[in-house]
């Protein structure tokens, strides 16, 4: 995949084929991936006079987020399921037979 430049602004594209991904490059920004588009749209987009106007009506739109999660999230996240796991496990100790302390002997449990 090789990076072509663009007419009229200093803008570069590359496409790949066989994911239908296209990437974009304008002057000041970050590559930016676009996915599931066709052949044809590469090559209007390479051809026209006004890449910017082009990219902005026609491309922009199919634009992929980057997956990318903020570490303070994560961390939230993973708060969250060790209150909710210490929750079930207090649930599920109260839930115990409070006459045999917990215990029980493994007769009484075939006779249930």
């Amino acid at each position: 995949m090789e990076w072509a430049a663009l007419k009229a602004r200093q803008g570069r594209a590359a496409y790949d084929a066989e994911t239908r991904d296209l990437y974009v490059k304008f002057a000041g920004s970050a590559p930016v991936r676009h996915a599931n588009i066709p052949p044809h749209v590469y090559q209007n987009l390479l051809e026209t006079n006004d890449p910017q106007f082009y990219y902005q009506y026609y491309i922009a739109p199919s634009r992929v987020s980057p997956a990318r999660r903020q570490p303070v999230s994560l961390v939230v996240h993973g708060l969250k399921l060790v209150l909710l796991l210490a929750a079930c496990s207090l649930l599920m100790a109260t839930e115990l037979d409070r006459g045999h302390g917990g215990i029980f002997e493994e007769s009484e449990l075939r006779s249930n």
